[in-house]
């Protein structure tokens, strides 16, 4: 039996605690479970090992699973979280992740990053439109198809539930109800998939000590700084923070769109 490698363990546990400061301060000011952070450093941190985009994808997932928690529980303490929503949404978006986090071993890595640089692209533009809240109930099932696209690029769900939310509740409320739907959709998402889909196992079985220490490292830090970003609500504006998050997704868009055009050109 082949001893673990020591120093792939701690550079993972150096690459999570650096995940888990973007992340978490993510997670609490913008309800994101981290996944916009968490696959682009992955995929950096994997490069060279002959990983398949999916597996960041799914590496990213569990660290969103982790982040999210921390999140949804300072939202629940700040009464951020709608839950008339949460169980509204829930079925659909469960049942749309199953299916999206599979597809990704079957998906073409270019597809992939051009998908990340179109949603981020457009959630630049959402984050820059003022939305008045609307009373209409949001439809239930329109969380098949984001739980399917979240899933499928590993994001968990936050970068399209926010912009929905936004037209149905305040922001603190899209953030917080968010995070509560990202808890619920990704633990099972993951938990079917590694149940029914051995590949999965196989990936994780081959990067174990590098992917242990990162979800370590990001579990030491992530909780402070997602409850540093909850608070920030109460520091700034709706129009501060929206402007921040445009800027996030935008720089976003540039890089996965470079990703996409290195991997055409190479």
């Amino acid at each position: 039996m082949p001893v673990p490698d020591p120093t792939l363990f701690l550079s993972g546990l150096i690459a999570g605690m650096g995940a888990g400061c973007l992340g978490g301060l993510l997670a609490g000011l913008a309800g994101l479970g981290g996944g916009v952070i968490y696959v682009p450093l992955f995929l950096i941190a994997l490069s060279g090992r002959n990983a398949p985009l999916a597996l960041p994808i799914f590496a990213s997932l569990v660290a969103v699973a982790m982040t999210s928690w921390l999140s949804a529980r300072s939202h629940w303490r700040l009464g951020h979280i709608d839950l008339a929503t949460l169980r509204r949404l829930a079925p659909s978006l469960i049942a749309g992740a199953i299916l999206g986090l599979w597809f990704t071993l079957h998906t073409p890595d270019i597809l992939m990053l051009l998908f990340l640089g179109l949603l981020n692209t457009w959630l630049a533009w959402d984050c820059g439109q003022k939305r008045e809240p609307s009373p209409k109930a949001c439809s239930s099932w329109l969380g098949l198809p984001i739980g399917y696209i979240s899933a499928s690029l590993g994001i968990g769900g936050g970068t399209m539930l926010i912009p929905l939310l936004r037209r149905h509740l305040e922001l603190r409320q899209a953030v917080g109800t968010t995070t509560a739907c990202t808890l619920t959709m990704v633990p099972v998402t993951i938990g079917v998939n590694l149940l029914l889909e051995p590949a999965w196992r196989a990936l994780l079985a081959q990067h174990a000590p590098f992917l242990f220490g990162a979800w370590l490292g990001l579990v030491l830090v992530a909780s402070h700084m997602a409850k540093f970003g909850a608070s920030l609500h109460k520091r700034y504006d709706e129009k501060t923070i929206r402007a921040l998050m445009r800027i996030l997704y935008a720089t976003l868009a540039m890089l996965w769109f470079a990703a996409a055009v290195e991997r055409i050109s190479g």
